[in-house]
Formats: C-alpha cells, structure tokens, sequence
C-alpha cells in the first residue's frame, strides 16, 4: 500500500456530477475539496484479499457478539432503555434483514488489519465509494493515465442491487413494483438540505429500483405515527411498510414516535434492522475483545482506561461520530489530541491505538463495505492528524497487479454513466 500522486481529470466535477455525486467540494482540510483525486492509494492484490477476509472475519464476529449480548440480556450496558429491549431482541431472533454497514479499518501496511469501529447502521461515503471512484477508475484507465489492467476492490453497486433483490423476494415476499420508502434527514435545524445523505438515500433509492422496488424518498421529519391506523405514514398520509433510513436508531427511540417502535413490528419494515443498535455502538468494541481476546483483527478495547495503562490508546464516545469528542492518549494516559464536539454523555470505551502504513504526513482509514454478509469494496479517507474527522478527504484507490481473482474479490463492473 502506497500513496501516489495523480493528475485530475479534466472537468472531474462535471464527471462527478453525471454519477448523482454532488458534494465533492464539501471543505476538507486546509479548506481543499472534499474529493481529491491529485492522489491515489494503491494496493497490491495480496492486501486487497488480506483486507477481504479480515472483513468478512469481523462481520462473523460481531455476529457472534450480537448473539451474546442478546442471550445475556446485555442491553443495559448499550445506552438501551428498558422498553427497546425486547425490540432489539425481537428483531434479531426474526433476522430482520440487513443492507450493508462500513468497518473503519486500519493496515499498518505489513500484514495487520485492525477494526477501528463499525458504521452498521447509516454509513455514508456510499455513492462516492460505489460510483465516483469506479468511474475514476475507468475513465483513467481509458485515457492512460492508469494501466489498462489496474483494477479496484469494488462491488457495492451490484451487491446492493442483488442484496434488495433478495429482501424483496425472498426476505419480504414481494412482487416487482412494491413500494420502498426511503428516508434521510432534511436538515439540522437551518433548512438547509444535508446534501451528503440526500445524494447517499438517492443513490440506494437506485440500487432499490434496479432491485424491482418502486421508491419514494422522503424525509425523516415527515415521519409520523398515526393513531386512528396504528401506523407510520408518510408527509402523503401514505402508509409506511417498508423504509430504509439514513437516520440513527439511537435518535429514533428518542424521537417522539420513538415509543411506537415497539408495537410497529410486523406492520413496518425498518432497514436497516433495530438489532443495529447493538453493532453501530462503540461498546460493541469492549464485547468483541471480552469475546475474542487476543485476536489478529481487534484491538484491546475496555470501558475503563486502567486495562491500557502503560500503552498509548484512544477515547471515543459509544455514540460518537466522524470523529468528534474523540481523544489520543500517550503511554502516561495523558491526552495529547482532542477533538471538540456533541457527544460523550453516553460514555466512553477507550481502546489501544492502532499501527497504520507510513504514509508521509498522511493516517488512512480504510472504510471497508459489507452487503448482506458479503465483502464488497474498499474507500479511502485521509488527514494529516490521527483523528479521522469530517475534514477527512476521500481518495480514490487502485489494485496495481494483475486484475482481481474471479470468485474472490467483486470487482466493479458499471460503466460511468450507470448510475446517473
């Protein structure tokens, strides 16, 4: 794994623009774009089928991990209040089904991959990862910048669309045409539009509807409970019975409707399921090291820094996210980084510090994507500090060697205009 530097494309906005990717000049570090294809990350194929594995090895962990905690009754120690309990329980011993989640990963370049955490219930970087970077990928083989046989890790859009086909069919018992709601949040409270989960609901909105799903996207602040129906509508007073949704489970359960979660099983549908609350919490990392101790893939995690005395390690908030509240501790347990933010009254895990590749002046996370219980694709965000915030930039990446074995790796297959 090394980092190479590249020569934008021509006109790469408009480029990004035709694949429904419209928030590349969000401001990332040093006030530069969002996107930033002046560079690359490149894999050889032995890394890429090394991260390939780590990632479907922690996907059956925290499998395992949910099962436990679940049997055990552990939801206390989750932030879950008493009356979700048996909802999440519920929905894990029904097998709701899941879409797809995102490992923050980190490879330290010589053989080690280590989970940082687990996006599992609204990842984003979805269209960026899926559609922008494949057609990087693809127009810069076509015009050399790239070798014709330089191939990237990157199945998530025929992964998405086979996983939906199989919830419609086989999961939900649905014909072609059934209806799919498809939710994100509006705003923050400014009216403005948050653009980077609109364009990521539009683009699942596309995968849903190649998967025989007629969607419809709304908003979450349309959501509402009705009480002559018992049921959730939509802003049309159209019934809600099937939706995915870019919104966290931890705030639906705060959210006014949140109570009638519980008695809405069976009528509505939730994607992805409430058993995410269990995998989209940072106590998850504490668990899966009570579980697995020493495993190659994990990092000592505790809810108490006492057991990491004597070693550098990092505190995030059970809660947290893009990286804030999040605190780089030295061998003494002095904080020597500290991110400012909202979070941190749920509580803290703290977890051993993680070996990253020597990238000059550079931390990657690899944000590695699982459809269904599939691997299904790497992206790659940047900063020059250890903490990966949302002024992280995203770097496309390619496989230097040889193309990806067939029935190994899903390599990408839509051409730059597919997903418009």
């Amino acid at each position: 794994m090394h980092r190479t530097e590249m020569t934008p494309r021509p006109a790469w906005r408009d480029r990004l623009d035709a694949v429904g990717f419209s928030f590349y000049d969000l401001e990332s570090e040093g006030g530069r774009p969002y996107w930033n294809e002046s560079a690359a990350y490149v894999f050889t194929l032995p890394e890429i089928e090394l991260i390939e594995a780590a990632t479907a090895e922690l996907f059956a962990r925290c499998m395992d991990a949910v099962e436990h905690v679940v049997r055990q009754g552990r939801f206390e120690e989750f932030g879950i209040p008493g009356r979700y309990h048996e909802l999440v329980r519920a929905s894990w011993d029904d097998d709701d089904p899941t879409v797809y989640g995102r490992f923050d990963l980190a490879y330290d370049g010589a053989g080690t991959v280590s989970l940082l955490e687990f996006n599992a219930d609204t990842p984003t970087s979805l269209v960026e990862t899926a559609a922008a970077q494949w057609q990087w990928l693809d127009e810069r083989r076509r015009d050399g910048s790239l070798p014709a046989e330089a191939d990237q890790f990157n199945g998530l859009h025929e992964l998405l669309v086979e996983q939906w086909t199989h919830i419609r069919s086989a999961r939900w018992g649905l014909a072609p045409g059934a209806r799919l709601h498809l939710a994100s949040l509006h705003d923050s409270g400014d009216g403005a539009l948050i653009v980077e989960d609109f364009d990521t609901v539009a683009y699942m909105a596309e995968t849903a509807a190649a998967a025989g799903f007629d969607p419809k996207l709304i908003f979450m602040e349309d959501v509402r409970w009705s009480m002559d129906r018992q049921l959730f509508l939509d802003g049309s007073d159209e019934p809600i019975r099937h939706i995915f949704k870019l919104y966290p489970w931890e705030w639906m359960i705060t959210e006014q409707f949140g109570g009638f979660l519980p008695v809405s099983r069976g009528a509505t549908q939730w994607v992805e399921p409430a058993w995410k609350l269990l995998l989209s919490n940072k106590q998850l990392l504490v668990v899966l090291w009570e579980l697995f101790p020493e495993h190659p893939n994990l990092l000592p995690a505790f809810a108490t820094p006492d057991a990491l005395s004597g070693r550098p390690f990092v505190s995030k908030p059970r809660l947290g996210r893009e990286g804030a509240n999040v605190s780089v501790h030295d061998a003494s347990g002095t904080a020597v980084l500290a991110a400012d933010g909202p979070y941190g009254s749920e509580g803290f895990v703290h977890q051993a510090l993680a070996d990253f590749a020597p990238i000059p002046g550079k931390t990657a996370v690899i944000g590695s994507w699982i459809v269904g219980e599939t691997p299904a694709g790497i992206d790659l965000r940047e900063t020059s500090g250890p903490i990966t915030g949302d002024l992280a930039e995203f770097v496309p990446h390619y496989i230097a060697s040889g193309s990806v074995s067939s029935g190994s790796i899903s390599s990408g297959s839509i051409s730059s205009e597919e997903t418009s």
